[in-house]
């Protein structure tokens, strides 16, 4: 393909980007730097639109964290979730603002900022309205047609228009009653002594209760399940501490409540006042189970706050719909976040319908996908190999890389058990070792990696360890539901029962599973410095390299000292047993098949001695 010529102007484009918001401009940077052919179509006349009305109360929920423990800028990027990905120290989110929790108008700042540094191709004020097919061009596969009546061909197209419109349960009846959280007048002076019922079971539903609570006589808000808190899904896009004061009113008895009630209904009353009919289920109800109906004291304000819209299929001709999902809230994209239309991707907060775990729909998740995918396209359509570095093939070079890269990479830790480092080693036989090599691939998503062990992606590879960074509380049954409870040191001798973030790598032997090992969970989530004072500072790369030897035989029968304080004998030195008064006092530990949770708590052995 052609290198990347700079101009904005109507003609055929190997890569041409809908929306220049932060995934836009990321995919633009990315493509710039690696001189393809390439523009961003841009409906408004800046970039980073969005954000100049969103969120409505100016406050991100993305975190800036600038002063961390350790020196590797790579490090701190998993504290900094603002900035875009680039190789210039100066143009960091964490200059723009000293908010922890910034404000949007410094992340549009930054955009506007970053596209004039890095002379992203954009053309503004160029809303496509219509998409259609091209047949018999080998240069190109789509037709976007603007508003102006200018044709742009594309052989590769990328939607990177985020979040579209509000989407609003369709079976109200009476929405035109009802305010969005889009457009409703934020001024807090007009909800005084209001009664206000909000819908939605999200962070807009909870930033807006927090931002009339303290004016409203009544904060009621009503979703469709029960909530789902980050702290314990640890998926971002959960409900998020920063919002959610207003529980602390409702479970205080301060006139807040929240309630899995579904609108049914909005009447406008002659007074003006809004009559609200919710349905509800009661299978708890002693004299009858079954729905109900019901009605609330009236509202002066309902509104609506239950998420965006992030795909528009009327852009686009009949024979090149794409398919959707989630009753038409999201693209449908395969591993390589292709959609139903060969050659059609999506990026930016749209890949989120792929994972529902990490942070897909934030710019500190979708950057890296982002940066994936530019890799992932060259090397289809510009045949440039997907980047891997080279490792020999040593037990410490190999533990050394997992180890190192487990610790400090801000990928995998961002996107938590669905981005993957993978170490791929071809066969070799016993003297070999030094003309084999293995190759190390950084950041591919973990179900593209499955796939290609099922096919013949890695047909020159018979050793294939997968490394992801993953949450382990599921390991723990009904016990680890509450993510919060588990606030003892973790068993780090054993290391099979981790709760926190760390380190896991799977096996594949001729594409077929063998094995999983866990790196010890730490405080600091550095998986290279001893978790605590005293421990073995080669705890987890011995135990890495024991991994290795036991499915690769490097050193036949050598066996490296991985435990936690050097061995069993000094463990049980610095554990006090229990009394037998406080054994009485525990519960029967007998119950745990597996995982014991590092959440029980033994009364008698918090008084002082």
């Amino acid at each position: 393909m052609a290198s990347n010529t700079k101009n904005t102007s109507p003609g055929t484009y190997d890569y041409v980007i809908v929306g220049a918001g932060p995934a836009g401009v990321q995919m633009g940077y990315f493509l710039s730097k690696a001189g393809r052919n390439y523009v961003i179509l841009e409906a408004n006349e800046t970039a980073g639109e969005f954000f100049q009305t969103q969120p409505r109360h100016r406050t991100l929920i993305s975190i800036n964290k600038r002063f961390n423990p350790f020196p590797e800028p790579e490090f701190n990027m998993r504290h900094d979730w603002n900035s875009l990905l680039n190789d210039d120290p100066e143009m960091k989110f964490t200059k723009y603002s000293k908010e922890l929790f910034p404000s949007a108008d410094d992340l549009v700042r930054y955009v506007h900022d970053f596209v004039n540094k890095f002379q992203i191709n954009i053309a503004y004020n160029t809303r496509v309205k219509q998409i259609t097919k091209v047949t018999g061009d080998e240069n190109a596969n789509f037709s976007l047609t603007t508003t102006n009546d200018e044709e742009y061909k594309a052989k590769v197209l990328m939607m990177a228009t985020g979040a579209l419109s509000e989407k609003i349960p369709p079976n109200i009846e009476g929405k035109e009653h009802i305010e969005t959280y889009s457009t409703h007048d934020i001024t807090q002076e007009k909800y005084e002594g209001k009664a206000v019922c909000i819908i939605g079971n999200g962070n807009s539903a909870f930033e807006t209760a927090n931002h009339l609570a303290g004016h409203a006589s009544i904060t009621h808000i009503f979703g469709d399940r029960k909530l789902k808190h980050a702290w314990n899904t640890h998926f971002v896009g959960d409900l998020r501490a920063i919002n959610n004061t207003v529980l602390d009113m409702y479970q205080l008895k301060s006139l807040a409540v929240y309630q899995s009630w579904q609108l049914t209904k909005v009447e406008k009353l002659p007074d003006g006042k809004l009559q609200t009919t919710f349905h509800d289920v009661v299978p708890h109800w002693r004299d009858a189970q079954g729905h109900i109906s019901v009605q609330t004291p009236p509202y002066d304000h309902v509104i609506c706050c239950t998420g965006f819209q992030y795909i528009d299929t009327s852009l686009f001709a009949d024979d090149i719909k794409p398919e959707t999902k989630t009753d038409g809230k999201f693209p449908c994209l395969n591993s390589s976040w292709e959609s139903s239309v060969p050659n059609l991707y999506y990026i930016g907060t749209n890949m989120q319908c792929r994972d529902r775990m990490a942070a897909s729909g934030f710019i500190h998740g979708f950057r890296y996908n982002v940066r994936t995918l530019s890799h992932l396209l060259q090397e289809k359509y510009d045949g440039v190999p997907y980047p891997r570095d080279s490792v020999s093939l040593t037990l410490d070079s190999l533990a050394d890389k997992i180890v190192s890269r487990a610790s400090i990479c801000d990928s995998i830790y961002q996107m938590n058990n669905f981005l993957c480092h993978v170490m791929a080693i071809p066969d070799f036989q016993p003297g070999q070792e030094d003309t084999v090599e293995a190759h190390y691939f950084e950041d591919l998503p973990k179900a593209y990696v499955m796939e290609g062990l099922e096919g013949d992606r890695y047909k020159d590879y018979k050793h294939v360890f997968i490394m992801v960074l993953q949450y382990g509380f599921h390991d723990f049954g009904e016990d680890g539901k509450e993510a919060m409870d588990f606030v003892h040191t973790p068993d780090l001798e054993s290391g099979d029962c981790q709760a926190f973030l760390h380190p896991t790598v799977s096996y594949y032997k001729d594409g077929k599973y063998q094995d999983i090992f866990r790196i010890a969970e730490s405080l600091l989530l550095r998986f290279d410095v001893p978790p605590v004072v005293g421990a073995n500072p080669k705890m987890n790369h011995n135990r890495t390299k024991n991994y290795f030897n036991k499915h690769l035989n490097l050193e036949p029968g050598k066996e490296f000292n991985d435990h936690f304080f050097g061995s069993i004998e000094e463990l049980k030195k610095r554990v006090t047993p229990f009394t037998e008064e406080e054994k009485e006092s525990m519960m029967d530990l007998s119950k745990f098949k597996d995982c014991i949770p590092y959440s029980i708590d033994v009364p008698l052995a918090y008084r002082i001695k």
